[in-house]
């Protein structure tokens, strides 16, 4: 089972009163004027209630005057009197709904932004595992998507149940005040459609989930394949991601057209309920108006006829925010159950924070296994002295950029310790770990903006200055003050406007910048031409006074100079000395310096046959 998989198990698992009351508390530092909102909009409600009732009036007033009953003077007033009032509160329903609608989305955009708010700071502070476990788009569904989903339950969804909730009660109290006989009429009806309407919200919330789980893999399969465009149009593969495509897109498809067509079934059903309810008034109510005496009033059939097409709005309404609130709590349940991962942060008062380190390292009987107990590294133990330059080497997957891993605790070992200055690395605040160790990776990401921002990662507390002096310290500086803009260079998404040497060498003065105590360098001169790498060796030389260096390399001419390297082969660790110690043993690492050597004799001869 992949992470996603078992996180979509655990957030099926979250009741829905559990969510609704999760949820809620978000609402609470805008209780007021939500329910100040809530009343008035209630109260509006009323107002479009009640007007078949005042209608009632106005025609037995006609009816009245026709007969003879009122006359002119008499049927007029009472005629003004219930226009007036009609259109006071027409009027008054109308410009307060517009206020009060506005009030409420307002209330509901506050609500979404506190709670996009938390899920961002949640996602962002998850451990390295669950953000490796789970595609990218699948986090971006959740954070955009589902959260703006959850904005509806506090604008549009409570409001408009509460409000048709409110209707029916008037409706049928009102009815049964003027005709109690078709009050009974309209009290059968409602669970009958209650009924229909709780097995439908059954079979809809089903629907609503394969739904959003097709839009989340659809969402994480374009985050991967615009970030690798490239690869695709090398190789033509365009056709093959154009099905794949393909297939997720049917997905959606199949899922949105099962719960339209469950839809498709339900209103048309609750409009045939709704006009049986109306022939049913009918049936009972004209022959009642044409009875003589009359027993029935036209303006109390006017009454009941206008009811009788009211009375299923707000049940067809509630059952509509019945329904739409499974999409909402399907977003409730995908938003629950990412926050409900556990964070990586730390209880900063009760973790040590140093302000530099001295740099020992050591690992003693280290283990580690990404998954289960497939160990990457086994019983692996060394010592690096402070202010040295450790190096290790191996073939690729023999374990050496975990070890990057976990001197940096992006990873924990599953047994074993690993110890800085002779204290458990776990017993450091994460902030302090960040703070004291630069890390420099192979793949270098860069943010859009400029070469300074870059570098500086928005730290308003470094200068221009710091900046400029961190690209010196490295090189960087001679490319950049090539560039136009200089510093203020843009930089496109991803930095695809410059090569991968240079991308290089603004990752080497980012980390730089910040002084660490301990530089940690995973395959960093693995992308960069020969010409760069002269470069960066010369800078490495530089830097090699800042404090501990750890590097992990492919070329072997990167590290020659190292005062120890290890050699790791399959997990464990083989070998340790400098370099010519190591030639001289005649080992692994002889082998490999002896292979590259020989790689590289035969390139230059390569180029030789070319010229």
């Amino acid at each position: 089972m992949t992470f996603e998989e078992e996180l979509e198990q655990k957030q099926y698992s979250f009741k829905d009163v559990f969510l609704l009351k999760t949820y809620y508390s978000y609402l609470k530092p805008y209780r007021k004027p939500f329910f100040l909102a809530i009343f008035i909009d209630l109260f509006i409600n009323i107002c479009f209630t009640i007007e078949p009732v005042i209608l009632r009036y106005l025609i037995n007033a006609l009816t009245a005057f026709n007969d003879g009953t009122l006359t002119f003077d008499e049927a007029l007033r009472q005629a003004l009197l219930f226009v007036g009032l009609d259109l006071g509160l027409m009027l008054f329903a109308i410009f307060g709904a517009y206020f009060i609608t506005m009030a409420l989305k307002k209330i509901g955009q506050k609500v979404i932004y506190d709670i996009r708010c938390q899920l961002f700071d949640h996602v962002i502070n998850l451990s390295t595992k669950s953000l490796r476990s789970m595609p990218v788009g699948s986090f971006v569904t959740r954070v955009t998507n589902d959260s703006q989903n959850l904005s509806l339950l506090f604008s549009d969804i409570l409001p408009s149940f509460l409000r048709s909730i409110l209707s029916l009660v008037v409706i049928v109290v009102m009815i049964f005040v003027y005709q109690h006989f078709y009050g009974f009429i309209y009290l059968a009806y409602i669970p009958v459609v209650f009924l229909i309407s709780f097995y439908f919200r059954r079979k809809a919330r089903r629907y609503y989930r394969a739904e959003k789980k097709s839009v989340s893999v659809m969402n994480a399969f374009l985050s991967e394949s615009f970030s690798g465009i490239k690869v695709t149009k090398s190789y033509a593969r365009e056709d093959r991601m154009q099905k794949e495509f393909d297939v997720r897109n049917e997905s959606i498809f199949h899922a949105f057209i099962k719960s339209q067509n469950l839809f498709a079934i339900f209103y048309p059903f609750m409009y045939l309920l709704q006009m049986s309810c109306v022939l049913i008034v009918m049936a009972f109510g004209i022959p009642s108006v044409l009875a003589v005496p009359q027993t029935m009033t036209i303006g109390d059939f006017q009454m009941l006829y206008s009811y009788s097409t009211q009375f299923f709005g707000p049940i067809q309404q509630v059952t509509q925010q019945l329904n739409t609130l499974q999409q909402i709590i399907s977003s409730a349940e995908r938003i629950q159950g990412v926050l409900s991962l556990k964070e990586e942060k730390d209880v900063e008062e009760d973790k040590l924070d140093v302000p530099s380190f001295r740099g020992e390292i050591e690992f003693r009987h280290v283990y580690f296994a990404y998954v289960g107990e497939d160990y990457v590294l086994k019983d692996v133990s060394f010592t690096i002295k402070p202010g040295q330059t450790a190096a290790f080497v191996g073939a690729t997957g023999a374990g050496k950029s975990t070890i990057i891993s976990l001197i940096s605790r992006t990873y924990t070992p599953n047994k074993g310790e690993i110890l800085i200055d002779g204290i458990d690395i776990k017993e450091y605040s994460l902030s302090c770990l960040r703070r004291n160790i630069g890390i420099m990776l192979q793949d270098v990401f860069l943010f859009s903006g400029t070469i300074a921002d870059n570098i500086s990662l928005g730290d308003k507390s470094l200068t221009l200055e710091d900046v400029k002096k961190g690209a010196r310290e490295v090189g960087a500086d001679t490319f950049i003050n090539r560039l136009p803009q200089g510093y203020q260079e843009k930089v496109t998404e991803r930095g695809e406007n410059f090569s991968a040497g240079q991308r290089q060498l603004i990752s080497f003065a980012r980390t730089l910048v910040y002084h660490p105590s301990l530089v940690l360098l995973d395959e960093a001169t693995a992308n960069i031409d020969t010409e760069t790498e002269k470069i960066i060796q010369d800078s490495l030389e530089r830097i090699r006074r800042i404090g501990t260096m750890v590097i992990v390399a492919h070329r072997l001419s990167t590290i020659k100079r190292a005062d120890v390297i290890f050699v790791v082969d399959h997990g464990v660790l083989k070998e340790s000395g400098d370099h010519q110690t190591l030639l001289k043993k005649r080992g692994i690492y002889y082998n490999l310096y002896r292979l590259q050597n020989m790689e590289q004799a035969l390139d230059r001869k390569g180029d030789d046959n070319e010229d």
